[in-house]
């Protein structure tokens, strides 16, 4: 396993990651028969080679700002020509498909619409301009979360680690039952914090200038586009596809804060946040696996991130997606780590929030006090 914990800066080259998911499975589609699979099947490559690779612990290489956004908004334009490619095939060109190539079709794009939109989505949802804004807006609409960074800015970022955070998965929980709670959840949360944005503005919360409607709209367009081209049956696999790619993406929610627990209201610091600081999962990603100090200060742009060894860490997040999939395989590698996290990082009124935590999950490891 290689050394990244020496000097040097980790290669910019890895940050084409998503562009090239995307478009291999566009080509994958496109191809059609045994070749849809080629999305899905991008996932176990993933986490193989990103464990073997190993820990990557270097600050990212130099990046012109300019170029670190432009390689954001690109995946809009490549996961809509997903979705062309995807109408096409199951339209005019079903043919091409054959028993089991249906079932591989819906789960390559909806995996890679999951993570070629997410991570350049909650990048640009970060940001005050409103281009880039609206471009991970109308990325998050084919993940059917037109909205969902009203819910991700606003109390996520508040109320991380503690019991009202959608995002935050409890000790003992499934990673199916949680893709349920943040799925719906993080719409509830989204719903009631623009209702209190436009009660603020003297408007009511069923405005036409609310965000939700507008989202609703968005969604809307899409499967219109769908239907022109693939009719009935392609809106119902587009529908389905988008609910995969929403569950699909609480499933790397799932890994991001799982068991941890703060104070609410308290000051965050790096170990209120699980980090997967491994080269694959880093580049991919966009960096949103570098999550102590983006959630330590929100403001600092991905390319600009410090990985933080110190802080809590995780394997790879593409392994760690395979490995919640196995409930008992989970629960034997994060108990492990969750008791010491207890015991290294948990302070004051957090460790009789972890015991108490224990508890609810049923689990008897002690939390010793520490000052």
């Amino acid at each position: 396993m290689a050394d990244y914990t020496v000097k040097g800066f980790s290669p910019a080259a890895w940050l084409l990651l998503p562009a090239a998911m995307v478009s291999g499975a566009i080509a994958g589609v496109a191809l059609g028969g045994g070749w849809v699979w080629l999305g899905i099947a991008e996932l176990p490559l993933l986490a193989l080679v990103d464990t073997a690779l190993g820990p990557d612990h270097r600050p990212r290489a130099p990046l012109a700002g300019w170029f670190a956004d432009l390689l954001l908004v690109l995946q809009l334009p490549l996961v809509a020509s997903l979705w062309c490619v995807f109408a096409w095939r199951v339209g005019p060109a079903a043919a091409g498909l054959q028993g089991a190539d249906w079932v591989g079709l819906v789960l390559s794009t909806a995996f890679v619409t999951a993570y070629g939109a997410l991570p350049a989505s909650h990048e640009l949802g970060h940001r005050d301009d409103v281009f880039r804004r609206k471009v991970g807006n109308l990325l998050d609409t084919f993940l059917l979360a037109p909205y969902g960074v009203l819910s991700h800015n606003h109390v996520h970022h508040l109320a991380l680690d503690t019991l009202v955070d959608a995002e935050t998965a409890r000790r003992g929980q499934s990673v199916y039952s949680f893709m349920i709670y943040m799925g719906w959840n993080r719409h509830l949360e989204s719903w009631r914090v623009e209702a209190a944005r436009l009660r603020r503005m003297g408007y009511s919360p069923w405005s036409w200038r609310s965000a939700v409607w507008r989202g609703f709209a968005q969604y809307a367009l899409v499967l219109t586009a769908v239907a022109a081209m693939a009719g009935g049956r392609g809106v119902g696999l587009a529908v389905l596809i988008s609910v995969l790619a929403l569950l699909m993406l609480t499933a790397l929610s799932y890994s991001q804060h799982y068991g941890m627990t703060r104070v609410p209201g308290s000051t965050v610091h790096m170990h209120h946040a699980w980090n997967h600081l491994y080269p694959l999962t880093r580049g991919g990603m966009f960096e949103i696996t570098t999550h102590s100090q983006h959630h330590m200060d929100v403001d600092v742009r991905y390319w600009n991130l410090t990985p933080l060894p110190d802080a809590p860490q995780m394997p790879s997040a593409w392994l760690c997606l395979l490995m919640a999939l196995l409930p008992p395989l989970w629960l034997r590698v994060m108990r492990p780590r969750l008791a010491d996290w207890d015991q290294q990082h948990a302070v004051g009124a957090e460790q009789s929030l972890a015991r108490q935590a224990n508890a609810a999950a049923g689990w008897s490891q002690p939390v010793a006090e520490t000052t």
